[in-house]
């Protein structure tokens, strides 16, 4: 969609993946802005960074006429999200290239300039994909020292410290010391970018939790950087809370509504499962689901309300039990996900306010049990939105910047469009059809095309006889493995009119 529009965002998204780029771009015409980015190939692939250089010259370039900036740090100084973990510079060259987002503010310096930094995660697994090459080998082992040797400084339990030791002497010295060195350099990094927020130069930051657990070295990096926080007098202008790839998002939502002087959203949180939703912390994050909602609302300007009447929107909050399942993991629900028919006829149907859902019993993907009882209350095309992609922050910060975005001023095929996206990417594709194109194939033995050429011949069909029978005004075109694996997927969508 190209919209004609004077009001315009430059930004630089953490890598070139659909969900953090072309999706962001397509909810922020929602509201008739235009969000300028760099092209993908721009934007480095997966583990190879960017070309820094040439995008701190294209950011300068194309500031001129921009009304404010969302800026990816990970981008601008390591080159991507994932080369952040592991790419080999000592910390004063990497905080050299912040220089370019100083002469930025010097240049406009009445245009709000918005960041994020992610703080680097650790997995829990053995895989190497997004990590340092040694993690295949002593992934889990770090994970563990990290994890109980943090909770051994926080409880000061015995077994946690021989647990943390246990695990330390398993993995090589010079292991330990190379990972303690990055860690500590990123760190650096963080604590530069809070003395810009001090001084002026960065308006708005938020420094996400990628991928964490309870306890661990992020997290008492985390507990470090809330206390820099609260001692430079910056909780107003610092946000910390789990997410990552959502970010972009939610800050574009804000940075829409601060520019147009929109009233604060107002949000009524409606849960399915309200027995058990207070003790859920989801999978991937270091708190109560409730809390990283709380924390998501505030992030994209957003209120809640303690009446269904008196809000924007009617937030409808989609959970199973103490424990997500994960669709990319395979880890099913402890107990099978139900929905109360009844009680959810008697929630929704009739009302006459925005519906949007935040389907969190899954990581990974949507509870297909919810999608089939919300389709027989209301028709999913008449949602305002929906998210249940990766992690609960993920969905719930891209979420709520919908919302946000179509109060600011609403294109509503726009918006259709983005339901459309979401239902047929976290629902029919994460949580149905990655599922069982996994089963069939071994896609460690595909190339890139041939793997593109199955989930094409297998998701577009289905996904297309669904959009029908639910009566959506688009058609899937086609569709794109941006990173040459199933995990990730890009689909373009026509309108019905064009597809026929």
């Amino acid at each position: 969609m190209n919209l004609q529009t004077n009001k315009k965002i430059v930004a630089l998204p953490v890598d070139g993946r659909p969900v953090v780029r072309e999706q962001v771009r397509q909810l922020v015409s929602i509201a008739r802005w235009d969000l300028v980015m760099p092209d993908v190939d721009q934007l480095g692939h997966f583990r190879a960074p960017a070309d820094r250089d040439a995008l701190a010259d294209w950011l300068l370039t194309n500031a001129v006429d921009a009304d404010g900036f969302v800026l990816s740090l990970d981008m601008l100084i390591y080159g991507g999200l994932v080369p952040s973990r592991f790419i080999a510079e000592i910390e004063g060259a990497l905080l050299a290239r912040l220089s370019s987002i100083i002469l930025l503010k010097q240049r406009y310096p009445h245009r709000h300039l918005y960041a994020f930094l992610a703080t680097m995660r650790l997995s829990n697994n053995n895989i190497n994909e997004e990590e340092k090459t040694y993690w295949d080998q002593y992934g889990e082992l770090i994970w563990r020292w990290s994890f109980y040797e943090d909770r051994y400084a926080v409880l000061n339990d015995a077994d946690d410290f021989s647990i943390a030791n246990d695990a330390k002497r398993a993995i090589p010295a010079h292991i330990c010391e190379d990972y303690l060195a990055t860690r500590k350099r990123n760190f650096g990094v963080a604590l530069h970018a809070l003395s810009l927020v001090k001084n002026g130069v960065i308006d708005r930051l938020i420094l996400p939790q990628d991928d964490t657990a309870g306890y661990g070295f992020n997290i008492a990096e985390r507990r470090l950087l809330q206390q820099r926080v609260i001692a430079e007098n910056l909780s107003k202008r610092v946000l910390i809370y789990p997410g990552a790839d959502e970010v972009i998002h939610t800050l574009c939502a804000h940075m829409v509504g601060v520019l147009v002087h929109q009233q604060a959203t107002k949000f009524f949180i409606l849960p399915t499962d309200s027995a058990n939703i207070g003790a859920l912390h989801a999978r991937y994050e270091d708190r109560a689901v409730l809390e990283s909602i709380h924390a998501q609302i505030a992030a994209v300007g957003g209120v809640v309300v303690n009446a269904a009447m008196s809000s924007d929107v009617l937030l409808l909050v989609h959970t199973a039990g103490t424990t997500q399942g994960d669709w990319a993991m395979r880890l099913a629900l402890p107990s099978p996900s139900t929905v109360n028919a009844q009680w959810l006829t008697e929630a929704v149907a009739g009302w006459t306010k925005k519906i949007a859902v935040l389907d969190l019993a899954y990581a990974n993907g949507a509870d297909p049990v919810l999608i089939a009882a919300l389709s027989e209350v209301i028709p999913l095309n008449s949602l305002a939105g929906y998210a249940a992609w990766n992690t609960a922050s993920n969905s719930a910060g891209s979420l709520l910047a919908q919302c946000v975005l179509a109060n600011a001023e609403d294109d509503a095929n726009a918006n259709k469009e983005a339901v459309c996206l979401r239902l047929l990417e976290d629902y029919l594709y994460q949580a149905v059809m990655r599922q069982q194109i996994r089963d069939e194939i071994d896609e460690a033995r595909m190339t890139a095309d041939e793997l593109t050429a199955k989930v094409s011949e297998s998701f577009i069909p289905s996904a297309n006889q669904w959009l029908r029978q639910h009566q959506f005004d688009f058609r899937v075109a086609s569709i794109y493995l941006p990173w040459g694996r199933t995990f990730e997927i890009g689909i373009n969508l026509v309108s019905d009119s064009v597809s026929e």
